[in-house]
């Protein structure tokens, strides 16, 4: 048979662009010989024969940036598998992704890579398998050394606050260029991460036994890229003067914030698109939650009707203040006597007074949270580690410096052991299955006490007998965690996870399957509703600006605490109670209340709660996103947050000093979060008035701000 020449280099062509365009093939392959992974905003380019990334591109600024160095190591109890051992098994190079197969030694490693079609950021996470038992000590996911012109490397960790100085869960290392950057680091708290000039070394020690077989999926690392704003040029003098006062106040010891340690505007938002993503989107509507510890509700065990009855009349404040979640007042009911004694096979059912304030929430339409304790049946009073039968589940205490330990202090179940683990899994289903709560907490510490997690002493536990190596629990119990959250939510999809410590002082990666974390205000926000309001939004701010936080994670508190037994006299804060209230709800969709429920407070407080909740729960759209404006909340500025869906939204301006100000932003994506061009229309909603201004994308828009004053702006596109 005799082929057409011209007719079989056009089917090779035609088949050559098929298997470029079409999203289920292979990704177009250069005539480099280099294998690209890539979209409009992010390129990496790999080594076609060891399947290390090479460099990656910024389609955002145009620039690129050299790699070479992307390799891993794995130590194990007695060995080491480094990179140049390996040798490459496979490659496979599809559309979004790239799967590299190693093999060293008795252990197989997986490296892929991920870049989805939308995203500035890709993920590399590697997975090991070994024929035989070993202990995990460390595991380097990657050294990349980078290159470009007018390069800058810096180390930013955090969180910043709730943390002892040099304790820093998180490493985040940005790569600054003229024109934008990249960014890299380790999706997880408590990172072994450094930076030496131009080198990142992306390392992290797991510190746990790992079965033959079994598949360890590493934590995974991220390369993202970003594109400077003009914001990065303005002064940044009100964050750090904000730092300063609160490290102060938080860590007394630290020898102050350096200006350095901030990073820039535009890579906080690239580095919150990115947590957002990876997180996920807000899951539920307006939250407004009172918090029963801090609103006259009992902390002790119910031991009489009456003492039930007292509870149900909170519940009714709460339903006439429009607040219709409650997280439960003490951990498990407050039936610590109960919990103490439970063992292998009892179910955790509430008990008869309980279940009588349940019934009276579900009648009034409250979703009561379930607040659960990780390994100490109540943390602050009562309680002991569970399961008093099996002594081998207990954290075994160590010495540091001779000085005990402060597990020796006070005593708990190690949380990163299997079978104690299964047990509480179970008792915490027993419990979300009797169908009374729509919510569910886990509250305390490893160490088994209430205080601040690990930033003062990290997870040590001496025992053999558990999942991790002996010593060095920290890990292992920051999995536990994630995975006990995880089935929660499994188990039951439509509940609100809820998390305290130690999430909350592990920062942005720790909270995988939670729908909000506790606030950082614990101790309440004062008497002054104006000052109150500043510092709500102030401190949410800093949640997003400095610690990544997607700000739909963050629960502002509002009002002064209540403890049941404070018997000092309460001056409840009835003025500028909109401005209190705008704070909150500009910041989140999700607010914690601290309520006098007993004590009580004026009817037209109760309505003004009410009738703000009930505008918030028909904003609530807008309130899922959020975009700051720059200046940070402070007397003789005006601050604020655009709330942008699509070519229309809400615009919060707040001006707690008593002179008017100007307020100005501009209808674009870089001051208020505007991608539709057109015309707009800009209204005063509150307080009413009747002005407006038309304005086209790309103005600027100038609005008067009376002092003491919160306004609310809408913005409407315009044919």
């Amino acid at each position: 048979m005799k082929t057409n020449k011209k007719h079989s280099a056009v089917v090779i062509c035609c088949l050559a662009m098929l298997f470029t365009i079409l999203p289920w093939g292979c990704a177009q392959i250069r005539t480099t010989g280099a294998l690209f992974l890539e979209n409009e905003r992010l390129a990496l380019r790999f080594d076609r024969n060891t399947g290390t990334l090479t460099a990656i591109q910024n389609k955002l600024t145009g620039e690129n940036y050299s790699v070479s160095g992307d390799e891993f190591a794995v130590e194990v109890v007695d060995f080491r598998h480094d990179f140049a051992e390996a040798k490459v098994v496979s490659l496979k190079h599809r559309s979004r992704t790239l799967e590299a197969c190693y093999r060293s030694g008795d252990m197989t490693i997986e490296v892929t890579y991920t870049l989805e079609r939308n995203h500035h950021f890709a993920e590399k996470q590697i997975t090991i398998i070994s024929s035989r038992d070993y202990g995990l000590r460390k595991v380097v996911l990657s050294r990349p050394v980078f290159s470009a012109d007018k390069l800058v490397m810096t180390c930013y960790r955090y969180p910043q606050f709730g943390r002892a100085p040099g304790k820093e869960p998180i490493s985040t290392f940005f790569g600054r260029t003229p024109k934008g950057g990249f960014f890299t680091g380790i999706e997880m708290p408590f990172d072994v991460s450094s930076l030496s000039e131009r080198q990142v070394v992306l390392a992290y020690a797991p510190s746990l036994k790992v079965k033959a077989g079994e598949r360890f999926v590493c934590e995974p690392v991220y390369f993202g890229v970003y594109q400077r704003h003009t914001a990065d040029d303005q002064s940044a003098s009100s964050l750090i003067e904000f730092m300063g006062k609160a490290r102060r106040e938080f860590q007394p010891k630290s020898a102050g914030t350096k200006s350095e340690e901030v990073p820039l505007q535009s890579e906080s938002d690239a580095m919150v698109a990115m947590t957002s993503a990876i997180l996920g989107p807000p899951r539920f509507g307006l939250v407004p939650m009172a918090c029963g510890w801090h609103s006259e509700m009992q902390h002790g065990t119910y031991t009489s009707d009456k003492m039930v009855d007292e509870e149900m009349k909170s519940l009714d404040f709460l339903t006439e203040c429009g607040i219709d979640w409650v997280s439960d007042s003490h951990p498990w009911g407050g039936e610590t006597t109960k919990m103490n004694v439970l063992g292998a096979d009892d179910k955790y059912i509430p008990g008869e007074l309980v279940t009588k304030f349940l019934e009276h929430a579900r009648k009034k339409d409250i979703k009561v949270v379930m607040w659960s304790s990780m390994n100490n049946t109540h943390h602050w009073g009562g309680g002991q580690p569970f399961r008093a039968d099996k002594p081998e589940w207990l954290m075994t205490p160590k010495t540091l410096d001779g000085k005990p330990d402060i597990i020796k202090r006070a005593k708990a179940n190690c949380f990163a052991n299997t079978p104690f683990f299964n047990w509480l899994s179970r008792i915490n289903n027993d419990g979300l299955a009797t169908g009374y709560y729509k919510a569910w907490c886990m509250d305390g510490s490893f160490f088994g006490d209430g205080g601040w997690y690990t930033t003062v002493i990290p997870v040590d536990c001496a025992s053999d007998m558990h999942d991790h190596l002996s010593g060095d629990s920290n890990y292992a119990c920051q999995k536990a965690l994630e995975q006990l959250f995880a089935t929660v939510r499994q188990q039951c999809p439509d509940i609100y996870t809820f998390t305290c410590r130690p999430l909350q002082d592990l920062g942005t990666w720790s909270l995988k399957n939670v729908n909000v974390c506790f606030t950082q205000l614990e101790s309440g926000t004062g008497k002054d509703n104006l000052a109150a309001g500043d510092l709500i939004r102030t401190w949410s701010r800093a949640r997003v600006r400095l610690d990544f936080f997607p700000h739909y994670l963050d629960q502002p508190l509002l009002f002064p605490s209540r403890y049941i037994n404070d018997k000092r006299p309460f001056n409840w804060p009835s003025e500028k109670f909109d401005y209190i209230m705008l704070s909150a709800l500009s910041s989140s969709p999700n607010q914690l209340y601290y309520m006098p429920t007993k004590t009580g407070i004026p009817a037209k407080d109760k309505v003004e709660i009410r009738k703000w909740l009930d505008w918030g729960h028909k904003n609530v759209e807008y309130l899922k996103v959020r975009k700051d404006l720059p200046d940070w909340p402070a007397v003789g500025k005006v601050d604020g947050s655009a709330h942008i869906v699509g070519n229309q939204g809400l615009i919060f301006l707040f001006n707690s000093g008593k002179t008017p100000l100007e307020a100005q932003f501009a209808l674009t994506e870089e001051s208020i979060g505007l991608m539709t061009k057109g015309s707009f229309l800009v209204t005063q909603e509150y307080p009413v008035l009747s002005q407006e201004i038309k304005a086209a994308y790309g103005n600027v828009v100038r609005w008067q701000v009376p002092g003491e004053t919160t306004v609310i702006l809408r913005l409407k596109h315009s044919n």
